[in-house]
C-alpha cells in the first residue's frame, strides 16, 4: 500500500469508526464515495506518462519542423489514445534512440524490427507492419551478387545498431572490414558517390529509398543489387524492460484492438501512394 492509498484508508476508517456520529446510511455512502476515489486515483496512477523515441525514417516517422508525422506514428497515436496513456514523443538518430529504450524506465520505442537477437531485450507490444530491405549500388556499378555471402566480398554501409547491422553481423559480416556503421539514413545514398570512402553497397529499406529519391533523375542513380533473402522486416512497437507491465498490457490490448476493427488498415490505406511494398 502506497502513501496516497494510507491517506485514503486512514480517512475510511475514522468515517466508519463507532464513536463518530454519523447516520449508517450516510456513512456506507460516503465510504463507498471514497472506494471509488480510491480506485480511480490508482487507475491514473497506473496509466502514468510514457516516453516514446523514434528516428526520422519517411514515410513511416517524418520528423519536420519540430512535428514527427508518417504512417507508423499515426498507428502509434491510434494506440496511444485507444489506451488512454499520456506521452511524449522525441526523436533522435536511431542508436541514441535505440539505447534509450534499451535502458531507460517507462520508455518505448517505434518502429523497431524484430529479431531474435532483441527478443529478450525488450518487451514487444505489437506487430505494426512487414517491408522488405535490400543492397544497393550505384546504377552504373558492375556489382551483381546473388547471395548474402557474397555481399561480404564488398565494403557495405548499415545504420548503428539498425536490424541490418545486426543482422549482418550474426551472419559472419565483420565490421571495418566488409561492414562500415553510419549515424543515420541521409548518409547512406551519399556514400555511395564519395570515391575515397570506397563504399560499394548500402542497406536500406525499399520504401525508404523510394521516399529518399524524389524524382526520377536522382532515382536512375542507384539500382537493387539484392533483396534480402527469407529475411523480411517486421516492424513493432516496443518498451523497455523496465516498463510498467499494466502499461505494456494496456497499450497491447489496444493495438489489438484496432487492428481487428481495421484501423491500422485505413491508415495504411492513406499512405499507400508513398508505399511500395508495405503489408
Amino acid at each position: 500500500m502506497n502513501h496516497n492509498h494510507i491517506i485514503w484508508y486512514t480517512i475510511i476508517k475514522a468515517i466508519t469508526q463507532k464513536d463518530l456520529y454519523l447516520d449508517i446510511t450516510v456513512k456506507n455512502k460516503l465510504k463507498l464515495g471514497l472506494l471509488l476515489l480510491v480506485v480511480l486515483f490508482s487507475r491514473s496512477a497506473i496509466s502514468a506518462s510514457i516516453n516514446i523515441v523514434t528516428e526520422h525514417l519517411a514515410p513511416f516517422q517524418i520528423v519536420k519542423d519540430n512535428t514527427i508525422s508518417g504512417l507508423f506514428t499515426e498507428i502509434i497515436e491510434a494506440t496511444l489514445k485507444e489506451a488512454n496513456i499520456t506521452y511524449h514523443i522525441d526523436a533522435h538518430p536511431w542508436s541514441l534512440s535505440y539505447n534509450r529504450a534499451l535502458k531507460e524506465e517507462n520508455t518505448c520505442i517505434y518502429s523497431i524490427v524484430r529479431i531474435p537477437q532483441r527478443d529478450a531485450l525488450f518487451q514487444w507490444v505489437g506487430h505494426i507492419a512487414t517491408s522488405s530491405t535490400s543492397f544497393y549500388s550505384l546504377k552504373n556499378s558492375p556489382i551483381k551478387i546473388s547471395s548474402l555471402e557474397q555481399a561480404k566480398d564488398y565494403k557495405v554501409a548499415v545504420i548503428k545498431d539498425d536490424v541490418a547491422h545486426h543482422y549482418l553481423l550474426s551472419k559472419g559480416f565483420i565490421e571495418n572490414k566488409n561492414i562500415y556503421v553510419m549515424d543515420n539514413n541521409e548518409a547512406l545514398l551519399k556514400l555511395l558517390e564519395v570515391p575515397n570512402r570506397q563504399i560499394d553497397l548500402i542497406v536500406i529499406n525499399d520504401d525508404l529509398l523510394t521516399n529518399r529519391v524524389n524524382n526520377a533523375i536522382e532515382s536512375s542513380k542507384y539500382k537493387n543489387v539484392h533483396t534480402f533473402e527469407n529475411f523480411k522486416f517486421e516492424f513493432y512497437f516496443a518498451c523497455s524492460l523496465k516498463t510498467e507491465k499494466s502499461i505494456i498490457q494496456s497499450l497491447s490490448k489496444a493495438m489489438d484492438k484496432l487492428e481487428r476493427k481495421g484501423v491500422f488498415t485505413k491508415i495504411k490505406r492513406k499512405w499507400l501512394h508513398k508505399m511500395g511494398n508495405i503489408i
